[in-house]
């Protein structure tokens, strides 16, 4: 049997030789690895064939780094994972995320195999591993490679390659379970791996062989000249340094003396315009006190009219004001408004009440401008909140008299650091669009029944939108028909809790991608006539 050569070879053969035979030998070898890979990924076979070719040109422009790894699977498994999360704009990965959970219902609901749902999530969590683990996964069941071989790779024996493989499972299977599936430990997980291989098509090895050796051959000058300037002695490196470092100082210092010359000629230059500029100088300082005396005249006519009308207005009558049974509206102190319980918001989703637009007096503009000043402080808050929400399994406690499946219970740290931030970018946004006075009364009505008055505040209302403290978050399964949906929430230290329906327009998007299927479900027949007589 002829011997394999180790990926350090072949890829020392082409950096160093520029070796076509070499690189076709690396393509060959882990084409089917990168193309499975990147299918998992895009979904799509054309995209992914698109991302191999590019995963092997980077191979081709980096081979003089990478010539001293044993093996290279790791490294184009994580390449692959990370140039086709760079192909997959933002709005198609939100967009897949909340049908993530319908999606999943309905495989079951069908008897479709329950792995599919792990596909998408397979890379994510090779890439939560160490690179170790991550290797063994790799070599072993995405590369279908033996015991011994990946024994190989990683420096250890048979028996240690299998326990390591054993680990990495166990890990693997830990990352799904902490994102609310149930993936047995070890089957699981190799059948999930197993599923998911994928041979890349025929043409493709050759194509991506050509693309790396056409982008290689652009930059093989400069990597052979790289790959001799690694092998060179001490003494060599010194001699080197040395020469490489002197000439950007004798450029220097002919840039220097270059840059003095010019100085001196322009340094003379201001020397004879300034004798030549001494008589306009003095004439516009005469103009200059000419305009200092009228401004003086100015000020005196200002303060005499301004003196004027104050004794004018001291003798005028002040005018009287009388209620108006026509008009809709009537003149209150200040003072008075700070009394009044006025909502700031129609909803949780924070759109303003038509009380406090009228109390307030906002034009339509200014409106528009609160109402986005208030929605970007909510998308910002979510946001922050979308990164440490997560799903739990219900207990005991969570039911309520539910049943486990009409239950899902979520864990919501606190994030008053970036809410501290958002606030105070909210307040300087009311103080720009109404004013410190109107400001104040509009902070002060958000306060009562949408968000804590401050930051430190300790209590809790049903009514807000907003919370600065950490809290367990309880959904119960509605019925066809309904128009909310019962949410419990209790913060993390169980000193407060609110339990209140929840409109199904108010659920936040955060929320929303976890329950779409029961929202579909309560909005599967028409609402319910709550005044009907029973």
């Amino acid at each position: 049997m002829t011997p394999v050569s180790p990926d350090r070879e072949l890829v020392t053969a082409y950096a160093a030789r520029g070796s076509e035979t070499a690189f076709r030998a690396l393509v060959t070898r882990h084409v089917h690895l990168v193309y499975a890979t990147a299918l998992r990924q895009v979904g799509d076979a054309g995209l992914a064939e698109e991302i191999t070719q590019n995963v092997f040109i980077a191979l081709a422009r980096k081979a003089p780094r990478l010539a001293g790894i044993e093996t290279l699977a790791g490294w184009l498994h994580r390449t692959a994972v990370l140039e086709a999360k760079a192909r997959i704009r933002a709005e198609l990965r939100r967009k897949r995320r909340e049908q993530t959970a319908v999606e999943i219902t309905l495989l079951q609901r069908d008897g479709a195999s329950p792995l599919d749902a792990l596909v998408p999530l397979l890379d994510e969590g090779l890439l939560d591993l160490g690179d170790g683990d991550r290797l063994a996964l790799v070599l072993r069941f995405l590369e279908e490679r033996s015991l011994r071989d990946v024994g190989a790779a990683l420096g250890v024996d048979e028996d240690a390659a299998r326990k390591r493989v054993s680990r990495a499972l166990d890990r693997l299977a830990g990352f799904f379970r902490q994102r609310g599936f149930a993936v047995p430990t070890g089957a699981g997980c190799v059948a999930l791996l197993a599923s998911t291989t994928q041979a890349a098509p025929a043409v493709l090895a050759a194509s991506a062989a050509n693309a790396g050796l056409a982008a290689g051959g652009a930059t093989s000058g400069f990597n052979l000249v790289l790959f001799k300037l690694m092998a060179l002695t001490k003494t060599q490196t010194t001699v080197l340094c040395a020469i490489v470092a002197t000439a950007p100082l004798a450029w220097q210092w002919h840039a220097n003396a270059r840059v003095a010359r010019q100085v001196d000629d322009a340094t003379a230059q201001i020397k004879s315009a300034s004798r030549n500029a001494t008589e306009p100088e003095a004439q516009l300082q005469r103009t200059r006190d000419a305009l200092l005396r009228a401004q003086a005249g100015n000020s005196n006519s200002v303060a005499r009219l301004a003196a004027l009308n104050a004794q004018r207005d001291g003798q005028a009558p002040r005018p009287v004001y009388r209620w108006d049974d026509s008009s809709p509206l009537a003149r209150v102190p200040k003072k008075f408004l700070e009394q009044l319980d006025v909502p700031a918001t129609a909803n949780r989703r924070g759109q303003l009440s038509e009380q406090i637009r009228e109390v307030l007096q906002m034009t339509d503009d200014e409106a528009r401008q609160t109402q986005w000043a208030i929605d970007r402080f909510l998308s910002d808050y979510h946001a922050a909140l979308a990164q440490k929400m997560r799903p739990l399994e219900p207990t005991e406690q969570d039911l309520n008299g539910h049943k486990p499946e009409e239950t899902r219970v979520f864990e919501v740290p606190e994030v008053n650091d970036q809410l501290k931030q958002f606030r105070q970018m909210l307040f300087a946004d009311l103080d720009a669009t109404l004013g410190s006075e109107r400001s104040q009364l509009l902070r002060k009505a958000l306060g009562e029944d949408w968000m804590p008055p401050e930051l430190d505040y300790d209590g809790s209302n049903s009514r807000w939108a907003v919370h600065n403290f950490g809290y367990r978050l309880r959904i119960y399964q509605p019925v066809p028909g309904d128009r909310s949906i019962m949410e419990d929430l209790v913060s993390t230290d169980r000193r407060l809790r609110t339990g209140v329906p929840m409109a199904l327009d108010d659920i936040p998007d955060i929320l929303r991608v976890h329950i779409q299927d029961w929202i579909a479900l309560a909005q599967s027949q028409p609402p319910k006539d709550t005044n009907a007589p029973k």
